[in-house]
C-alpha cells in the first residue's frame, strides 16, 4: 500500500541526499549550468512548493515535491530509492496528483532530462506530451492537460 504525507523539517536533508545519489550524473551539471550550489538549491528545496514523502507498505521510499502556479501543477522532482523503482510507485503517485488536482489546476508540468528515458517513457504512457526542450540543460518540460483546451 502507498500513503504520502508531508516531508518533516529532518526529512529535507535525507531527501536532498536522495535526489543527489538518484540523479547526480545530471544535477550537478544542470545547478552549474544554472550557476546555482547545492546550498542554494536545498534553500529552494525547502521554500519553493511542497515536498511529500512517499512511503510503501509503511517504508519510505522516495518523496516528490509540487508547487502550484497560477492554474499549473509543477512537478519539480518524483524520486524514489532504486529498490522501489519499476513497482508502479511512480505511476500511482502522477496518477494520484492527477485526481487530487483535476478541477484545480488546468495542467500538470515537469521537467525530465533526455539521459532519463525510462522516466520519460513513464510520463509518455501516462499522457504526458512534451511542450518544449531546455536545450542547455537537456531537459524536455513535459506537460498533461487535465482541463479540455
Amino acid at each position: 500500500m502507498i500513503g504520502f504525507s508531508p516531508a518533516l523539517d529532518e526529512q529535507y536533508d535525507e531527501f536532498l541526499q536522495l535526489m543527489r545519489d538518484e540523479a547526480a550524473s545530471y544535477l550537478e551539471r544542470t545547478l552549474q549550468l544554472m550557476q546555482m550550489s547545492w546550498e542554494d538549491f536545498g534553500r529552494l528545496f525547502r521554500a519553493v512548493g511542497q515536498v511529500y514523502g512517499v512511503y510503501s507498505d509503511g517504508q519510505l521510499a522516495g518523496f516528490y515535491w509540487v508547487e502550484q502556479r497560477d492554474r499549473v501543477l509543477h512537478l519539480h522532482g518524483l524520486v524514489l530509492k532504486s529498490e522501489f523503482q519499476g513497482q508502479g510507485i511512480g505511476s500511482a503517485i502522477l496518477k494520484m496528483l492527477e485526481s487530487q488536482y483535476k478541477g484545480r489546476v488546468h495542467a500538470i508540468e515537469l521537467g525530465v532530462h533526455r539521459s532519463n528515458r525510462r522516466a520519460k517513457a513513464l510520463y509518455e504512457r501516462l499522457g504526458y506530451q512534451s511542450v518544449r526542450m531546455l536545450d542547455d540543460l537537456e531537459f524536455d518540460i513535459m506537460q498533461k492537460r487535465l482541463t479540455p483546451g
